[in-house]
């Protein structure tokens, strides 16, 4: 038999979700494993250099932004936005810096990917794959470094793409990177040694930082399938990894789970400001110089570098390039000014959609960016973000999909009661 149009048609779009399903699967676990992919390609196989691994964030990135974009108008404007912005923003420094334009895509391609079809069965499946991959890959770091180490050499593959100089390698930490030894008591279960796990990260404040990122989904997906084995993926990462501010996050994820729908949107919209505004006073008015590598001994830190920056700097626009990995507020700032942060972080808060349980997860994710841009620029890293963006995209798509059958139930309802009234006149 022939099939009809209607069936040819229902055949397209079944095979056009497949692949579409496919090629989500395959971008956010290749945009989670690809440096751990390119470390073993240096390790054993050929000389790895930084244009590979530009290359290959490249190409993750375009494919997502492909299979991202479909009718809707909304995606192109936002890409538009965004990326004249960072144009803008780079046009009015002497010097070209396209990082900026790359900070702005991984979460609208990843973002956008993850609206593009409402499934949180594909979202639930993607996360716990990466997270059983991330633990298997830890276990394996952990329980057979020797061998591991052979075929991961992580500080080679840094100074090969260029990341850490031949003279920052030090010996004591041998093939890990340079926080892969924790050289004081390790908080986390002590008895484990001072080795912090990598993973595919290759860089433990990443794994961490992942942790909390699986605890955040399982915690706002109370139906999903395998939300215990996600709660101890999560719990394994973290405490593998020595991740402080992974458990410490993971408790205030909880506490804004439990108090979000108390709080308006504006409180999570200033909320980031306040902090730098702490931040800045503290910069300025503490006289204390050293700092120790615990919470006080980072904020202090911190906040050195926000108030660091010059004039210039705060408005994005400084040629300066100073080291600001350890402060995520002055990285934003210099990076975007301190115009653009606020425009797209009200743009974070205020899209997110009127559904309570995507709000519920917009809040956990507000919480998490507050605290980790205290400490690092990770938020910006494709290795995490990939996951965490998708994440957001599905859950606001799913929310959309409620908010619109409740709108459409409500029609219908009240088209009864008028059509009732009409028949009792």
């Amino acid at each position: 038999m022939i099939a009809s149009g209607a069936q040819r048609r229902t055949m397209s779009e079944s095979l056009r979700d497949r692949l579409h399903d496919r090629a989500c699967v395959a971008l956010v676990l290749g945009a989670l494993t690809f440096n751990a992919i390119l470390c073993f390609a240096n390790t054993v196989l050929f000389p790895v250099s930084d244009i590979l691994v530009i290359a290959s964030e490249f190409v993750i990135i375009s494919f997502a932004m492909v299979f991202a974009l479909d009718r809707r108008i909304e995606p192109y404007l936002i890409v538009a936005v965004l990326v004249s912005y960072a144009m803008l923003i780079m046009a009015m420094r002497p010097m070209f810096d396209p990082k900026a334009v790359r900070d702005f895509l991984i979460p609208v391609a990843f973002y956008c990917l993850g609206r593009r079809r409402p499934s949180l069965a594909l979202t639930d499946k993607i996360v716990l794959s990466a997270g059983v991959i991330v633990v298997a890959f830890g276990l394996f770091e952990y329980l057979a470094f020797e061998t591991f180490e052979k075929y991961f050499n992580i500080i080679r593959y840094y100074v090969a793409r260029g990341t850490v100089a031949p003279a920052d390698v030090l010996a004591e930490t041998g093939t890990l990177f340079a926080s892969g030894l924790r050289p004081d008591s390790r908080t986390l279960l002590p008895f484990l040694g001072p080795h912090r796990v990598s993973s595919v990260f290759l860089e433990p404040v990443s794994t961490g930082n992942f942790g909390a990122i699986l605890y955040i989904w399982a915690l706002c997906r109370p139906g999903m399938r395998g939300r215990m084995i996600l709660f101890a993926c999560a719990a394994i990462v973290i405490v593998l990894a020595d991740a402080r501010f992974g458990a410490y996050t993971c408790i205030a994820a909880t506490a804004a789970s439990l108090v979000f729908y108390r709080l308006p949107r504006v409180f999570w919209f200033c909320l980031p400001l306040a902090m730098m505004c702490a931040l800045a006073i503290y910069g300025f008015e503490s006289m204390q110089m050293d700092w120790a590598n615990d919470i006080s001994g980072r904020i202090l830190w911190t906040a050195r570098l926000l108030t660091s920056l010059s004039l210039d700097g705060a408005m994005g626009v400084s040629a300066q390039k100073p080291f600001l990995s350890d402060s995520g507020y002055a990285y934003s700032i210099n990076e975007i000014g301190i115009v653009g942060f606020i425009v797209f972080w009200g743009l974070f808060i205020f899209s997110a959609p009127a559904d309570r349980t995507a709000w519920r997860l917009r809040a956990c994710a507000a919480t998490y960016f507050c605290l980790l841009l205290v400490i690092s620029d990770s938020p910006y890293s494709i290795k995490t973000a990939a996951v965490f963006w998708f994440m957001l995209g599905g859950a606001d798509a799913e929310g959309e999909k409620r908010v619109q059958a409740l709108k459409l139930s409500r029609r219908s309802y009240d088209d009864v009661l008028a059509a009732r009234g009409a028949v009792t006149a």
